[in-house]
């Protein structure tokens, strides 16, 4: 038998977490916790917090803001005037922003002086030497930028530096133009000729797509024909440099329009990707659910999403000729529940094709991350493309962590993060830890270095801050509760069993985050512990007989005073159930409008009573079949009480029919199967020898009763669950994010989904994931710890 979501996986006891903190002890808080549970939950309506919501909302909505790129503004200043026989610059407004905006270093570029940003500098600084020279203007500057150089041309050859995408191509090539134009750089010449000789290699090793750094390709470079692949905008590749390089080689009008347009935005500088609208509009949804502050804007991102969903039915360029953009574009549409195709992925499902035909600046970790994401979004039977994307994809990434080659520190731990357990991602968890990788200075790499305030920056920071405080700050006033709770049930007084009052808090707060959900958090939490107790009784302390009386207690449903029990323990328990569904549907009442307790009582029988049959299975002489078992074993797991009873604390009327009808039954359904069948495999062998019967021994059995079968080890049968459990799971998942048809409100429909995903969590053991020390670090961070973040600016 194995009620609930059974925590034999976390044998820690609630004193090791106490202890190991001085920020609570049982019944009490230090007094700076005490402070933040007064102060942070008047918060929400204070003045400030609503300014922050302000302040967010004003950047969601407003431009697009990106840093200036040095060396995409420097290429669009070498364009000649098609006036003056090309004696003058298109584009002098370039050339001022140049001269005016050198660091003080001599170099120009995003961050003078990061140390893993030398690379970046360079490229920039000779760029913006280049040009300079090229119209005879800015000798000061020239002198300082060559100083800068010549201190930091070490890094050229340096592996351990994030490197501008086409360094090794472009750099020794603008070598060469500034020795074209008697611009004497202080570089070793066995430097150089290594360069040069890297750069070759380069080229002869990708041959093809090296399109988007065109401008180091030199006049050998066929530029008709890469002109070929202009997009609508004018732009190759949206790339200010690559477009302004072909304008130097050839004019063509639609380019020059483009930059013009470009210039138009910015006035005196160009940015490293143009236009980024679409992109970074998706990334701001997916920052602000990963932060858990998304439901404050769901408007803001709600329109931002139907926008997008416009652009994808007319297959807009922009948003189609980037794979980053249209992977997150297709992960975030599905799960909002609009109809988005996975064959619009279909190009990217082989990786040697993938790298043979994506331009350069498509083919980072960044991208195949977005893909490996999408593809995890999987919710028709027939969906290929996103199993054969996911199957290089996970390996890829696999494979670059293991070689160590993601330099970004943050970006190392978001792909560790997805590989470990990507369907267990606690939404609890994912904002604290979103909290903490969190920079404002945050930037990325393409042909420059650049930021995206837009997407990184203090108000989004602030806000998410504040919210966190008053999460926590409610969790724990809750715990207080739940802890007053179980010793007013006397469930304290029970010497067997598991004692999981704290972690089944903690992992219904990391399912049900908003602070103004407490009603339906305690609940789900009470229902755990209720039927954890009942598990541990019914499995090792009770007798048959104390078990069948437990049951028709509840049957009965008589005043716990005017009966009478075959053991103390029995009434205790009896009278704890009793007594929490009482009141939980007494509020429930409060909040829905009708009464709701003998629902809560035959689910409960249903409950008990397929635990029985469960035991019984165990000493019958004929094993079930898998039906059979399923048909006991579903239900028993106890995951249909938890999702029902909290889901009429979600502040939205439902009707009984829609508790109770078809809808609702078959996500529970399916959410019971992938938890039993999680807890299955891991559990089967310690069942084994207890000479217990689960899903696991049962695919075994089965195997051995076919003729056919050759041999079925514990793997095969291992196999054949995982099957099932991604078949339900996916199920699920289609009902989740399915809107036509549907009675049941999606703020319903995400308890389902997310207990699913706390199955995940529980249960899938890869690399150790789910180890009591990890569970309990994820406990402590959630609910006792308080945000360990550097100061900001006043």
């Amino acid at each position: 038998m194995s009620l609930a979501f059974k925590l034999a996986v976390v044998p820690f006891s609630d004193h090791k977490i106490r202890s190991s903190r001085k920020v609570c002890t049982s019944n009490t808080y230090p007094t700076a916790t005490r402070r933040i549970i007064t102060a942070s939950c008047s918060l929400k309506t204070s003045t400030s917090f609503q300014e922050s919501i302000g302040k967010v909302r004003e950047r969601i909505k407003g431009k697009v803001e990106i840093s200036p790129s040095a060396y995409d503004t420097a290429w669009v200043a070498m364009v000649p005037s098609r006036e003056y026989s090309g004696g003058m610059p298109c584009f002098p407004r370039c050339l001022d922003w140049i001269m005016e905006n050198q660091n003080s270093d001599g170099s120009w570029g995003l961050n003078p002086g990061h140390p893993s940003l030398v690379k970046d500098s360079l490229s920039c600084t000779l760029a913006c030497l280049i040009a300079l020279r090229k119209w005879n203007v800015g000798q000061h500057q020239v002198q300082k930028g060559i100083e800068f150089i010549k201190s930091n041309a070490w890094a050229a050859n340096d592996k351990d530096q994030f490197s501008p995408i086409g360094f090794d191509i472009v750099f020794p090539m603008m070598i060469s133009y500034a020795i074209e134009l008697d611009l004497t750089l202080p570089l070793d010449q066995d430097l150089v000729d290594s360069m040069f000789r890297h750069r070759d290699t380069e080229i002869k090793r990708r041959s093809q797509n090296l399109e988007y750094v065109a401008e180091g390709l030199g006049e050998s470079f066929d530029w008709n024909k890469v002109l070929t692949q202009k997009r609508s905008n004018g732009s190759l590749f949206n790339s200010p440099a690559t477009t302004a390089a072909a304008l130097i080689h050839c004019h063509d009008d639609k380019c020059s329009d483009y930059l013009h347009s470009a210039l138009k935005t910015y006035k005196t500088w160009v940015p490293t990707i143009y236009p980024t609208d679409i992109y970074t509009r998706l990334c701001v949804v997916a920052a602000l659910e990963s932060l858990g502050v998304h439901c404050h804007f769901r408007l803001d991102l709600d329109s931002i999403l139907e926008e997008t969903y416009g652009l994808w039915k007319q297959k807009d360029e922009e948003l189609f000729s980037d794979v980053t953009c249209l992977a997150m574009a297709f992960r975030l549409l599905r799960m909002k529940g609009y109809q988005v195709s996975s064959d619009e992925l279909s190009t990217y499902v082989d990786q040697e094709v993938f790298f043979k035909t994506a331009s350069l600046q498509m083919t980072s970790v960044t991208t195949v991350l977005e893909l490996y994401r999408a593809s995890q979004i999987k919710i028709y039977e027939d969906e290929s493309v996103l199993e054969k994307i996911h199957a290089w994809t996970s390996n890829f990434l696999k494979q670059q962590l293991l070689n160590r080659t993601i330099l970004d520190k943050q970006l190392r731990k978001q792909v560790e993060y997805d590989l470990k357990n990507f369907h267990g991602k606690l939404n609890g968890v994912v904002n604290r830890r979103s909290l903490e990788l969190y920079d404002i200075n945050h930037y990325q790499i393409l042909k420059a270095a650049y930021r995206c305030p837009t997407i990184h920056n203090e108000d989004f920071l602030v806000f998410s801050r504040s919210y966190f405080n008053i999460c926590q700050a409610q969790y724990q006033k809750e715990l207080q509760q739940l802890e007053r709770w179980y010793t007013d049930c006397r469930l304290d007084s029970l010497k067997y069993g598991r004692s999981v009052l704290r972690v089944s808090h903690f992992l219904t707060s990391a399912i049900l985050c908003d602070p103004e959900l407490s009603d339906a958090r305690i609940a789900f939490v009470k229902q755990i512990v209720l039927i954890t107790r009942l598990d541990d009784f019914f499995d090792h302390h009770g007798s048959r007989e104390e078990s069948l009386e437990i049951i028709e207690l509840v049957k009965k449903w008589n005043e716990p005073s005017a009966t009478t029990y075959g053991s103390e323990e029995v009434k205790i328990l009896f009278t704890a159930l009793y007594t929490t569904i009482n009141e939980l549907a007494a509020k429930a009442y409060i909040q829905q409008g009708r009464r709701v307790k003998h629902v809560l009582i035959d689910v409960w029988v249903e409950i008990l009573t397929s635990a029985m049959r469960e035991l019984d299975s165990c000493s019958d002489d004929t094993a079930p079949t898998m039906d059979e078992y399923l048909s006991f074993a579903g239900p028993s797991i106890g995951s249909r009480v938890c999702i029902l009873i909290s889901i009429h604390f979600l502040g939205i009327k439902l009707s009984e029919e829609i508790v109770l009808g078809t809808e609702c039954g078959s996500m529970t359904w399916h959410v019971s199967l992938v938890n039993r069948l999680l807890n299955d495999i891991q559990t089967y062998k310690k069942e084994q020898q207890e000479r217990k019967l689960n899903s696991v021994s049962l695919q075994q059995l089965a195997a051995r009763k076919d003729e056919s079968v050759v041999s079925f080890s514990d793997d095969d049968a291992i196999v054949k669950i995982q099957q099932m459990i991604e078949y339900n799971r996916r199920k699920l998942l289609q009902m989740v994010v399915q809107t036509d048809g549907s009675a049941v409100p999606r703020e319903c429909k995400d308890v389902f989904w997310n207990a699913c995903k706390m199955s995940y969590y529980l249960y899938s053991r890869a690399d150790e994931f789910t180890s009591p020390q990890e569970i309990m670090e994820d406990m402590k961070s959630l609910i006792y710890e308080p945000l360990n973040l550097p100061p900001l600016a006043s």
